[in-house]
């Protein structure tokens, strides 16, 4: 326990939970992650949750905020999540609320993920601004004109879900992009490539961004050097023959501190 600690962030993930406490200008003062806990339950999984927030926990906590994978509504609701113990809808925000009688934010991990980024020096002159990630799965993040947006149920954003396709087994931009696809497909490379392409195609024309930004373990391992013949295969696919910047996501960005900032927003530097 650190009492400069005000705020408590957690990145949630099936392999593994990223803890960070953070002082009252979220500079980080302790970080450490531990491996998730799957295999023993709802319960194993929230005793674990809990013990790393305890760990951590004095009186002078201001927050908690919870990055969790998948559906998460606006009351902090977690609706599904791949890879983590939880069968039905877990009321996350409410347990620790009353857990700790201090106030909790629960949000989408890609959310936090593009909260953390859109405060860094390269996004500064953006308002429009996609973020996908692309590892085991596929999940986005946008800001429309400087602020993030929710929709009606929290769900924006998941751009995995989007049928790009009409067959059975490859059917949404998720299936066609993400790990599973690519070792179904020995890693084609070109092939995964244009179907990223029409993927960020389709977003450019819902969205119209000045700028993409890119993460993920498939993106950074298989997409990253090729992001002009992105920009290509983009501009090949839209109305205006124009694409917009796309941008590595840091490796580095705290995905922790993105939830923290979501909710206990600070002026952008």
């Amino acid at each position: 326990m650190n009492n400069k600690i005000k705020f408590i962030g957690v990145d949630v993930g099936g392999t593994k939970i990223d803890l960070e406490g953070f002082d009252t200008a979220l500079n980080s003062i302790v970080k450490y992650e531990v491996k998730t806990k799957v295999n023993q339950g709802l319960k194993g999984f929230l005793t674990q949750l809990e013990a790393l927030i305890q760990a951590q926990w004095h009186p002078g906590i201001k927050g908690i905020a919870l990055a969790m994978p998948g559906l998460v509504t606006q009351q902090g609701v977690v609706m599904h999540t791949p890879h983590i113990p939880i069968k039905k809808p877990l009321k996350l925000k409410e347990y620790f609320e009353k857990k700790y009688q201090t106030p909790v934010h629960v949000v989408n991990d890609v959310n936090a993920f593009l909260a953390a980024e859109y405060q860094e020096k390269k996004l500064k002159s953006y308002q429009n601004i996609i973020a996908v990630m692309i590892g085991t799965g596929l999940g986005g993040a946008a800001i429309v004109n400087g602020a993030m947006i929710q929709g009606a149920h929290g769900y924006a954003g998941e751009f995995g879900h989007m049928i790009i396709r009409q067959d059975q087994k490859h059917a949404t931009f998720e299936k066609n992009t993400s790990g599973t696809y690519v070792k179904a497909t020995a890693k084609n490379k070109k092939t995964l490539l244009k179907q990223v392409g029409i993927g960020l195609s389709n977003l450019c024309s819902i969205f119209d961004p000045e700028v993409i930004v890119m993460g993920g373990s498939v993106y950074h391992y298989h997409l990253k050097a090729d992001k002009t013949a992105l920009k290509k295969i983009i501009q090949s696919y839209s109305l205006s023959g124009k694409s917009p910047q796309i941008v590595d996501g840091s490796s580095k960005t705290s995905v922790a501190k993105g939830a923290v900032l979501m909710g206990w927003p600070r002026t952008k530097k």
